[in-house]
């Protein structure tokens, strides 16, 4: 009978906010980085590294925005020693989620979260779900533990930033967490609910 389950990377002082309007992803990888080193002997907050690893990632994404795509991030965040990272598009919005925490569990290594259609990154850093993954091919998950980089401003469009380490509802994950559109940097990804996943050392 699956029991629930929970499993949280965070802890206090992981967080980090992004330095100016563009720089969601160099934020996200200094979080990642601040969730998988769990000695805390190097947090990585500082405004010039974020700078430097937003332009890293730029460089690694071709797209016409001139941004950093979800492909850069995965970039660089495995040659900055955290990876290795994969982009994938799940087309199932539960699935993703299982997806997810399963890659989550199977790695102790937070997953990139592709928002707002493809214009902005939160980090996932843990989950609750009915059934550890282990153990469960299928276990629903009921809560996402999130890293918003642009708390505490949010969106007008999208809605407000959820606090570090906020756990949400799959439904509240679900009116930011949205269908990525194609169009929007050049890819040959089917459309789908995209994530920038920890892949399992070789």
């Amino acid at each position: 009978m699956p029991q629930a389950f929970a499993l949280n990377l965070y802890q206090e002082g992981d967080f980090v906010p992004q330095y100016t309007f563009d720089w969601c992803v160099a934020a996200s990888i200094q979080m990642m980085h601040n969730l998988i080193d769990d000695t805390g002997a190097v947090t990585w907050t500082d405004r010039v590294q974020q700078g430097e690893l937003w332009e890293m990632a730029r460089a690694r994404s071709f797209n016409s925005f001139n941004g950093a795509n979800p492909l850069g991030w995965a970039e660089v965040l495995t040659e900055v020693g955290t990876g290795p990272y994969a982009v994938v598009s799940v087309a199932d919005y539960e699935e993703a989620l299982q997806t997810a925490a399963r890659a989550i569990a199977d790695t102790d290594r937070p997953v990139g979260l592709v928002m707002w259609r493809g214009r902005h990154v939160w980090v996932m850093s843990g989950f609750e779900s009915l059934g550890d993954p282990d153990q469960f091919p299928e276990f629903p998950v009921t809560g996402i533990r999130v890293q918003d980089p642009l708390y505490p401003y949010g969106d007008d469009q999208w809605g407000p930033s959820p606090e570090p380490n906020a756990l949400l509802t799959p439904e509240q994950l679900a009116t930011q967490f949205v269908v990525r559109e194609p169009r929007r940097w050049s890819s040959d990804m089917p459309t789908g609910y995209m994530l920038v996943l920890p892949v399992a050392k070789a």
